[in-house]
């Protein structure tokens, strides 16, 4: 089972992005990638790294294979507050085997909220380029995309947290046959599952199930005749082996979603790892544009010219670093720098640049704005050399709640200008 650009339903609104589009985390370890395709894989830090969100059209089905509408689930992942994962990191944060990303859980921040979410779902490579490795990336429920308020192709941060779960690891049981073939879902599991086993009891052996896809399968288990039914004995992807104080009695259970069992396996995960601490902050990318547009790959920084103007990038002549921008505008014309993203105003003290005109005397039209709704606008006037510009935004932006530009408009007769090191700083 695989989502491609062909449907609706579970599948993905990043295919619907796609078609009009042609960090501040910190960097660490490689997540396992042994998967078949070309590419670089971004590195991950589990602790706090840097994730893009789309969102999608989901059900209480997905390619885990597990239904997120179950009582013994977290409210919020009944609530559907759950997200399809980029397939390059479908081995969990901790690099197992593709699909044991599935029930892991990721705290999501944005400049908005923090939200706890569950890995439901695959946003696969196949007919999705934002989720082919590129950049750490998440593919949101409507649900979660409105608690966060982001979703539409917006940077976040994230790190993993245990699933906040109460009682026991569960599995949904898809296909359960008399002669042995089993195949299901594990479910409200702390930890990240990395191998799952049954036995016959009161004394069969061990036998190892398959991943498959989302779910696990055991080819050739224990026959319904073989005692009083199975029990399993599973292991989290932080080592920890335990056996399930529950037997299972045996069942048929026919392929069919209405026909799927949810059953007790009595054992649970504890995590190992450290406590989770500190705080894993969004920070908005202030980079508007130094040495190239600032903002992570799809997110970026993008200029929007007005008639009678046009903007290149240029590498020479710069005030620092290798390029800048030249920009000429008719009298009266002018751009806006814009990040698709809104940040709260008070992400940043002040917006800053270098600038200089081609002669002497060229005055703009400078402010932050917010889709084309201007903060107090400042006359800069532009002399043959670099100048450096400073704007207050605390006093320039008052009453404003939320930013996405910069918007310049030429006040002079017709100019030629260059900017660089345009850059919104912290407070």
């Amino acid at each position: 089972m695989r989502r491609v650009c062909s449907g609706l339903g579970s599948w993905s609104l990043l295919c619907l992005l796609l078609s009009a589009c042609d960090d501040e985390g910190k960097r660490g370890e490689v997540l396992d990638s042994s998967q078949d395709w070309d590419g670089e894989v971004q590195a991950v830090d589990p602790e706090c790294s840097s994730v893009r969100l789309t969102q999608y059209w989901s059900t209480i089905w997905g390619w885990c294979e597990f239904p997120s509408d179950r009582s013994f689930l977290p409210s919020f992942a009944r609530e559907g507050i759950t997200l399809a994962i980029a397939e390059p990191w479908n081995t969990s944060s901790y690099g197992g085997e593709p699909g044991e990303a599935c029930g892991e859980c990721w705290e999501i921040s944005t400049s908005f909220a923090t939200q706890v979410v569950m890995v439901h779902d695959l946003c696969p490579i196949e007919g999705n380029p934002l989720c082919a490795g590129s950049q750490f990336h998440f593919d949101l429920t409507p649900e979660a995309a409105a608690v966060l308020q982001g979703g539409s192709n917006d940077a976040a941060v994230a790190r993993r947290v245990p699933c906040p779960v109460s009682g026991s690891v569960y599995a949904a049981i898809h296909d359960w046959n008399q002669w042995g073939y089993l195949r299901l879902s594990f479910m409200n599991h702390r930890i990240p599952i990395r191998a799952a086993e049954v036995r016959a009891e009161p004394d069969g052996e061990w036998l190892s199930l398959e991943r498959s896809g989302g779910a696990w399968q055991l080819p050739q288990g224990p026959g319904h005749d073989q005692g009083e039914g199975i029990r399993f004995r599973l292991q989290s992807a932080q080592g920890q082996v335990l056996t399930g104080e529950r037997v299972i009695a045996y069942q048929v259970v026919t392929p069919g979603q209405q026909n799927v069992q949810t059953v007790d396996l009595g054992l649970q995960f504890d995590d190992l790892g450290e406590p989770v601490s500190g705080e894993c902050r969004f920070v908005p990318d202030g980079d508007v544009y130094t040495d190239g547009w600032g903002g992570m790959e799809g997110v970026e920084w993008t200029p929007l010219l007005w008639d009678g103007a046009s903007l290149e990038e240029q590498s020479s002549g710069c005030q620092a670093g290798s390029r800048c921008l030249r920009v000429e505008l008719e009298q009266w014309s002018g751009f806006h720098l814009y990040l698709r993203q809104a940040f709260p105003t008070e992400s940043f003290s002040t917006l800053r640049f270098w600038a200089r005109g081609d002669t002497a005397g060229t005055t703009l039209s400078v402010s932050a704005s917010h889709e084309g709704e201007r903060c107090e606008e400042q006359t800069v006037t532009l002399g043959e050399e670099w100048a450096q510009v400073s704007i207050d935004l605390s006093a320039t932006c008052a009453g404003r709640s939320l930013l996405t530009s910069v918007t310049v408009q030429n006040t002079s007769p017709a100019a030629t200008l260059y900017l660089d090191e345009m850059t919104f700083l912290n407070p």
